[in-house]
Order: structure tokens, then sequence, then C-alpha cells
């Protein structure tokens, strides 16, 4: 359901869970982080933070085991639970004077600390914090979250909070709010769609002062060449689509979406967003997908770090990626080198072998991307993420050539090739032990040099040395 301020509100589902959390990382004031979930560094995941509201100081370990509870449940769901490892948890527990939540129509009202209420805006199951139409002080609500936020834990991506009632309820938004009711974890999976995919409901039900927008899972268009999940509707769907059993199934254009029953239209029959232990339907999965995307690149690190280096010898050079890991695919890696693919060159690890480009500056890039079906359309190509190391081969490949015998013991030769750290000619009589004649730079690619009159020297070996 929205309202002015984008609050939402479904019924819930049941699902089992398990309990993870670690000990108190750091504490504010009136808040306590403790984290729940870790799948990788902070700055390279999609981070989750869970309040409590309505616990008192004794009742941490609860909340705690609702907050696990309920970040597994979402992350057991499809399509994220594909993508769980992509993300990390953490809880901030702020103490309550009293458990649970205001009851207005009921007479009931409770000291709690984020001032949590049911009855927002006349609906007994719309559970929200200020600012609503009871306290319209942001301060006394969403402000408390948004400053434990800032100081506790700035790098939030999705923001809940459980709410230790067990009445039915809950509501979307900034911050995802639900209950401890017995179907709590539907809601969550439901308001995820709103707060972290940016879905809208699917109701066909009035609600008044709702104004429709064009939404991933809504829209008013009809054309079929503009419908925004045509690459989902199968050939041969009517447009608009028959909302009839055989066609329960199969992505179309369904009418009936926020809050009208006509003049707006749906991707499919049934979903997540229009009806509760229903799936998320392929165009509402395809955007939670893209929004996790959006939140995170495909590629976890890279080596070497450094993405401007120069090669100055002859020895691979070894470049890898490291993908993130979905659960039941690999993410995909084509090498390219100066912007063509090189055949066969899909590992996660690359061995250049400087002489295959030759002296001079080049580049070297990794393309990754995630294959998934559940993705097909993605116009920003949140699915791929390119990483480019620039290079710059130096090697040095020097010649002898043009010897020539000169008159008194004497005979000149010249060097040729690439040496940019210089080059030390040298001579010997068995290959085994070498003495230098001169140390010198190439100009233009070259040097002339001319003994100053040796013996022997027929029978003497030449070379040319460079250092690494």
């Amino acid at each position: 359901m929205n309202l002015s301020r984008q609050i939402r509100w479904v019924g819930f589902g049941l699902v089992a869970a398990w309990l993870a959390f670690a000990l108190p990382a750091r504490t504010l004031a009136q808040g306590t982080l403790f984290t729940v979930l870790t799948n990788g560094p902070w700055a390279k995941r999609i981070n989750i933070v869970v309040f409590a509201e309505g616990y008192t100081s004794g009742q941490t370990n609860l909340f705690l085991t609702d907050a696990t509870n309920a970040v597994n449940n979402l992350l057991a769901q499809p399509p994220f639970q594909e993508y769980k490892s992509y993300f990390n948890a953490y809880a901030i527990f702020v103490a309550s004077a009293q458990t649970g939540a205001d009851h207005p129509i009921a007479g009931t009202f409770k000291n709690t600390y984020f001032n949590s209420s049911f009855d927002s805006y006349g609906i007994s199951q719309l559970l929200t914090i200020p600012p609503n139409d009871f306290d319209g002080t942001y301060a006394n609500g969403q402000g408390k979250v948004d400053n434990l936020l800032l100081n506790l834990f700035p790098a939030n991506d999705l923001v809940m909070m459980v709410v230790n009632d067990h009445e039915y309820g809950g509501s979307g938004g900034n911050t995802l709010i639900t209950s401890v009711n017995l179907f709590a974890p539907e809601i969550i999976v439901h308001e995820s769609g709103h707060t972290f995919g940016a879905l809208t409901d699917e109701y066909t039900n009035a609600y008044a002062g709702y104004v429709p927008a064009e939404k991933p899972n809504a829209t008013a268009i009809t054309s079929s060449n503009s419908i925004k999940w045509k690459d989902w509707i199968p050939g041969g769907t009517l447009i608009p689509t028959p909302d009839v059993s055989s066609n329960d199934t199969r992505v179309g254009l369904f009418q009936g979406a926020q809050y009208n029953s006509t003049g707006w239209y749906r991707p499919k029959h049934n979903c997540k967003m229009k009806e509760l232990f229903i799936p998320f339907c392929e165009v509402c999965a395809e955007q939670l997908i893209r929004s996790i995307y959006t939140q995170l690149r495909p590629i976890d690190a890279f080596a070497p770090a450094a993405t401007n280096s120069g090669i100055y010898s002859t020895q691979a050079v070894a470049f890898s990626v490291t993908p993130l890991q979905p659960l039941t695919h690999n993410l995909a890696v084509q090498w390219f080198t100066n912007s063509v693919a090189v055949p066969g060159a899909t590992n996660f690890n690359f061995n250049l072998p400087p002489k295959s480009l030759g002296n001079g500056s080049h580049n070297l890039k990794a393309v990754v991307s995630d294959p998934t079906a559940l993705v097909k359309n993605d116009p920003l190509k949140l699915l791929k993420q390119t990483n480019v190391w620039n290079v710059t081969v130096s090697l040095n490949e020097l010649s002898l050539i043009s010897a020539q015998y000169l008159a008194g013991s004497r005979f000149r030769l010249t060097v040729t090739g690439s040496a940019p750290q210089g080059f030390v000619l040298q001579s010997s009589t068995n290959l085994l032990n070498w003495s230098p004649l001169t140390t010198n730079t190439l100009s233009g690619g070259k040097f002339d040099y001319t003994n100053s009159g040796l013996t022997n020297i027929a029978r003497r070996f030449y070379r040319a040395v460079s250092p690494p």
C-alpha cells in the first residue's frame, strides 16, 4: 500500500530459519551493533541492517534470534536464495521501555524507542513509525533510524525493523517493518520487493488516494513492442492477456495492478507482489536481480591490483579475476587483448605472453558477466563488469648485426633492438666468462660500436645484454 511516504502492507508467511549471530561489534549510546551474517567485506557486499523495536533491555538474545530468522527467511526465497553469498547482515539492538507497539484503535499504547504503531492511516495491520498520521515528526521515528545508521553502519543497503508484537502487521518504505506474527516471514519477502526492488503492488482492489505510475512490474502501455517485459512474453500471446487458467503460467499483459482493476497491467496472473505464498514472477525476479547488481558489481577482486604497469621481461605475466559466486551457477569471463577476444580464454586466470603483443602500449580486459536465465532484459548491462589493465611492453630484444673487420685489429658492429634499461656489450673466449666492453643505450633503436684494437678478435664471442 502506497501512501505519501511510500508505506505498504501485506500478509505474512512462515519459513523456518536458524540462528547465527556474533558478539557485539560496536555500541553507540542507545544502540549496539551485532553481526548476523558475513559473506565478505562490507564494502563488497549488500548490507542488510535489522533494528529492534519493542524489545526491553533483557531481550537482546530474543531480538537477535528474530533478526537472524528474518534475514535467513529472506535469503531462502528465490531469487535471493541464488545470491545469498552477495549479502551481509547486521542487527542493531535498541532497548525500549516496554514490549510491543501501539494499538490506538484498542486504546493500547506502549513506550517504545521508535514509537511504532498499528492502525496507521485507518488500517489495522499497517504498522509504521513516525512520520505517520499519529505523529508527523521525523525525529521521533525514522530520524532515530537514520541517526543510528549514520553512526553505527552508514554503508547500509536494506534496512529492516522487527517489532516485538505478535499482532499481524507491517509496512514498507525507507525501513521495511514487520511484527513477529506467525506469518511475519512473508511480509519480509513481499516488502523487500518494494524496498529493495522498487516493485509495486499488483492488487486490483481500489485504494482511495493512490496514484499509479509506471513501475518495473506495472504498466498502462498496451502496445506489444513497447511493453517493458516484452522479452518474457511468448510469441502468439494475446495482448492484453486473458486472465484464464490456461494462462496461469504465462507471462503476458494481465489487466489489474496498483489498486486498479482496469487501465493498469501486471506481467502474470499471480505473483508475490499480488498474493502471499506465491513466488515472485519472472519479471519481478529479474528486477530484483538487477537491483542486486545495482548495489554490487560482479567482480569481487582482481590481480594485479595495479591497472597501469610496464612489462620488461618475456616471461608470461599472470592476471586473474575473482568473481562473486552464486549458489548454483558460475559467472562467466572472457579475456581480450586490445579489444580482441582471446580464443578459449574463459578461465578466471590468464597468463599474458608479452611477445604476443610486442613492444608498445596495450590493454588487457576481463569481461565478467552473470549468464543467469533469470534475466533477459539488462539494458544498463548491470550483470556485466569489465576490468582493464593498461600495459606497456618494453622487451629487451637485442641483435648484433653488420660486423666488419677494420684495419689495425679493429672491428665494428651494430647493436639493434629494444633495451629500455640500456645494455652491456660483452666478449668471451669460452661462452662461460664474459667481459664488458661498453655500457650504453640505443638511439633510434641502434648503437654502433667500434673497438679500440684487440688481438685474436676472430676467436672471441660477442653479445649484448640488458638488465631485466
